[in-house]
């Protein structure tokens, strides 16, 4: 966004301003912000803190979501059914008539492509989003990492500052993802503490 283009919405004075208004509010809180209005947030699945609101106008009830996911994977839950049925649904819906593979399926065909890259010697590079997908891999590579001893001597990266302050918010909010994740921290074992994957800056800096 240009503080300068003559079609912005608004600037980024008035994003910085809008930043004090902001409250933070726990899933499934009824939050009432005017007389006949009301909302409640629910778990969408997408990514950590992704929710969708189910939205009281005057008794109409008009469900709101962006990206969401009925398919729980290894770090969330998945997204919530509101037990009030909306009359109006308003949702992201890029994937909308797609079938897809199932979790178990995509992560068969993608380890198994990555193992047999790394058996004749290649390299494979990832180019994901910093947050959710990056964790995901990460602990679906850690884990197949640690069932396969032929590949413990083959080094597995993340190269992303961002992907890297991201963890610190993962490692803070066990509490929001699913009952795999919260039971292995539990027994202190933070499966976010990787055994076979590391930050690359990290590495590259003791070098």
């Amino acid at each position: 966004m240009s503080p300068t283009s003559s079609d912005a919405l608004f600037t980024s004075k008035e994003v910085s301003a809008s930043l004090a208004s902001i409250i933070p509010i726990s899933v499934h809180e009824r939050i009432d912000p005017c007389p006949g209005i009301s909302f409640i947030s629910y778990h969408a699945g997408h990514v950590l803190g992704a929710c969708m609101y189910l939205i009281d106008v005057g008794g109409l009830k008009i469900l709101y979501t962006g990206d969401y996911s009925r398919t729980e994977d290894r770090h969330l839950v998945k997204a919530e059914v509101p037990a009030e049925r909306p009359e109006v649904l308003i949702v992201e819906s890029t994937f909308g008539v797609h079938n897809l593979e199932s979790e178990r399926e995509r992560e068969a065909s993608f380890t198994t492509l990555v193992h047999s890259i790394v058996k004749r010697g290649g390299h494979v590079l990832l180019p994901v989003f910093a947050l959710g997908t990056a964790q995901e891999l990460l602990l679906v590579l850690d884990e197949y990492w640690a069932a396969h001893p032929e590949l413990h001597g083959t080094p597995v990266y993340y190269a992303s500052s961002l992907a890297k302050k991201c963890m610190a918010v993962y490692q803070t909010h066990i509490h929001s993802m699913n009952e795999n994740i919260r039971s292995k921290f539990a027994r202190r074992d933070n499966p976010f503490v990787f055994k076979y994957a590391k930050n690359y800056s990290i590495v590259a800096g003791a070098l």
